[in-house]
């Protein structure tokens, strides 16, 4: 009886061990994955000159400029097409974007006038649509962009009509949100683009957009093409049920360097920090 009752308590303490060293183990739950903020970088811009010569001498710094951004989307405005080769894609395809360039002109047109959306984010769908009354900048665009795990609609518009009047202002933006409305899908959408509109107009003409502008009064110069700074300028509208407004900044090349020596920055546009509201866990695939 003393041998069984020595084996007995010999064999107690490892018991005792494997139940201590179990409990930790058992009474730790894992902590749920904090959700991550998805961001989403766009920038809006009007490149510095339309003369192929000026041009030549400007876009190394433009490249180098968005190298160091990095935008997620850039939209370029007034973008012309000479040949089947425009600026806007030759950023592209040294930023390693996609490029794609929207246009109301005909293929056989020589010069053709349009936009361009690059992006370095996996695209899905692509779209065109004309505003009307019709112009050489009136064609709209839309890319559908993965963010992560979630599709986002981007849009470009430039609503400047030739005839900057309201009632042609309107007409185009509201060809523009009736397009948005048959495409969007109830996904996450965005316009980048140039707007002639003051600010209260542009905001009661885009139900449900707010500028990414924090100071909306400001005024925004424009890059030496541009003409006249009038209305709200550059910017980029986002859904405020699917975005939260992060920051943004003056897209600008340094003194002397795009223009004359001497000159101070030179103002190309604008990116915009957004933040899509809906955030995916850590541990989502």
């Amino acid at each position: 009886m003393r041998t069984l009752w020595i084996a007995v308590t010999e064999r107690r303490p490892g018991w005792l061990l494997l139940l201590l060293l179990a409990a930790p183990g058992a009474s730790a739950q894992p902590h749920p994955a904090e959700p991550q903020p998805r961001l989403l970088t766009v920038a809006t811009l009007e490149l510095p000159s339309q003369d192929e010569a000026q041009w030549q001498q400007q876009r190394d710094q433009v490249l180098q400029l968005l190298q160091g951004l990095q935008p997620d989307v850039i939209a370029v405005q007034r973008v012309l097409q000479t040949q089947g080769r425009n600026p806007a894609c030759w950023l592209a395809t040294r930023l390693r974007y996609s490029c794609d360039f929207v246009t109301a002109d005909p293929p056989s047109q020589a010069l053709r006038h349009g936009s361009a959306m690059l992006t370095r984010l996996p695209v899905s769908e692509d779209g065109v649509t004309l505003l009307h009354p019709p112009g050489l900048y009136s064609a709209a665009g839309m890319l559908r962009v993965k963010l992560r795990e979630e599709l986002v609609n981007i849009y470009v518009a430039r609503l400047r009509p030739e005839q900057d009047q309201a009632q042609v202002r309107q007409h185009q933006t509201s060809d523009l949100m009736t397009w948005i409305g048959a495409t969007a899908e109830g996904l996450p959408s965005l316009i980048a683009g140039d707007f002639a509109a003051d600010t209260a107009e542009l905001v009661r003409s885009s139900p449900g957009f707010q500028p990414a502008r924090k100071n909306p009064g400001e005024r925004v110069d424009p890059p030496s093409a541009a003409g006249s700074a009038r209305g709200h300028g550059l910017d980029v509208l986002f859904q405020v049920k699917h975005f939260d407004g992060v920051g943004q900044q003056a897209l600008r090349l340094p003194p002397g360097e795009g223009g004359e020596a001497g000159a101070g920055a030179l103002r190309l546009g604008v990116m915009a920090t957004l933040r899509l509201q809906s955030a995916l866990p850590a541990s989502a695939p």
